[in-house]
C-alpha cells in the first residue's frame, strides 16, 4: 500500500463536530515527514541528532526539534516564523485553523514512508556533566581520520599546532568535537559518514581551536569543519584562532562570544567566516549585533565564499589548496 492509499484511508472520520484534538496532532504528526512531502530536504551537514535542518530548494530553511513530546520548528530566515506544525502550515497557507486541523487529523497514525534518515529524532535531554566527562575521558586525540580526509582535512592539519588536541575519536571511531565550559567538557558533537549528533546530556557552548598569545583575530564559523577548512585555505593567517557555533545560535553562545571579545582585550579583529546563504546572512547580522553591544573597538568583517550556497568546506573540497 502506497502513501496516497494510506492517506486516503485516513481521510474523514477524525473530526467530531467542530472539535479537533490539536494536542494529539502536535505530538503525533511527524513534522519532518510532513515538511518532506512539501519538498523540504534534510541538510545532513548542518543537522544533528536533536535538531534537523531542512531546506526547500533555497526558498526556505527550517530547524526542527522535539524538546518534549511536541514537534517544534523555527525558520532560519524569518524570526516570526516558528512554533508547532499548526504554525508551520498557518504561516505557509491561507487555511483556517479548522481546515488545518482537518488536514492533519488524517496524518495521525500514518507510519513513516519517507527515507529512514527522517524517521526518528532524539528528544533533548537534560545536561549530564558526569556522563559527558566520563565519555570524553575515553576519547583519544585524533591525528588521522578517513571521513575528515574525504572532507579535505589531512592528517598534517589535525596535527598542526592550531588544531592539535581539539579534535578527538570515540571508541566507535566517530570524530568528536568537544565543547568546553570552565575547562571541562560539557558537550560532545559526533560526526562521521552517517552520524551527526550531540551526545545525550550535552550542553552546547562553542567548539574552539587552540589560542596563542600572539593571536589578534577571532574567526567564527558555523561548524568546526568549516573553521578548519578556512585555516587550511588561508594558512598565511597565522594570528587567528577559531570558534564554531555548531548549529543554531543561542543566547548562551552570544554571551560567551561577548565575554571573549571583552576579556581578550588584545583582539583587534573578528572574522565572520559564515556560509554564503541566507542562514549565513542571518548569523552574520546577529553576531555583529552581539559584538556591537560590548566594549570591543576592533573591526568586525564578514568573509564568506563567493558562490552563493557554499561554505568553506565546499570550497576546500572543490578546489583544494
Amino acid at each position: 500500500m502506497d502513501f496516497a492509499q494510506l492517506f486516503q484511508m485516513r481521510a474523514g472520520g477524525f473530526i467530531m463536530g467542530n472539535k479537533v484534538d490539536f494536542s494529539k496532532i502536535k505530538e503525533e504528526v511527524h513534522l519532518p515527514q510532513y515538511a518532506y512531502t512539501l519538498g523540504y530536504e534534510l541538510d545532513k551537514k548542518k543537522s544533528t541528532g536533536t535538531s534537523w535542518v531542512m531546506s526547500q530548494k533555497g526558498k526556505d530553511k527550517i530547524v526542527i526539534s522535539r524538546p518534549g513530546d511536541v514537534w517544534i520548528y523555527f525558520s532560519v530566515y524569518d524570526d516570526s516564523d516558528n512554533g508547532t506544525i499548526i504554525d508551520f502550515i498557518k504561516n505557509r497557507t491561507d487555511k483556517s485553523l479548522y481546515e488545518i486541523g482537518k488536514e492533519l487529523e488524517r496524518w495521525v497514525g500514518i507510519p513513516s514512508l519517507i527515507p529512514k534518515r527522517f524517521s526518528s529524532i532524539t528528544k533533548r535531554g537534560i545536561h549530564d556533566p558526569n556522563r559527558i566527562q566520563r565519555l570524553f575521558k575515553a576519547c583519544m586525540p585524533l591525528g588521522s581520520h578517513p571521513y575528515l580526509r574525504k572532507r579535505g582535512i589531512k592528517d598534517v592539519d589535525l596535527q598542526s599546532e592550531r588544531f592539535k588536541g581539539r579534535v578527538f575519536r570515540d571508541r566507535f571511531g566517530n570524530v568528536v568535537f568537544p565543547h568546553l565550559k570552565k575547562g571541562e567538557a560539557c558537550g560532545l558533537e559526533l560526526i562521521d559518514e552517517n552520524t551527526h549528533l550531540f551526545i545525550k546530556g550535552s550542553v552546547k557552548t562553542l567548539w574552539r581551536s587552540n589560542r596563542f598569545l600572539s593571536d589578534d583575530t577571532l574567526a567564527i564559523a558555523e561548524t568546526p569543519i568549516d573553521a578548519m577548512s578556512y585555516q587550511i585555505m588561508h594558512h598565511e593567517l597565522n594570528s587567528a584562532f577559531y570558534a564554531a557555533t555548531c548549529g543554531g545560535f543561542s543566547l548562551k553562545q552570544a554571551e560567551i562570544i561577548q565575554r571573549l571579545v571583552t576579556e581578550l582585550s588584545w583582539i583587534q579583529r573578528v572574522l565572520l567566516i559564515v556560509d554564503n546563504d541566507e542562514g549565513g546572512d542571518r548569523l552574520a547580522k546577529r553576531l555583529k549585533q552581539v559584538i556591537s553591544a560590548t566594549s570591543f573597538t576592533g573591526t568586525v568583517e564578514r568573509h564568506s565564499p563567493l558562490k552563493r550556497g557554499s561554505d568553506w568546506n565546499d570550497v576546500l573540497t572543490q578546489y583544494g589548496i
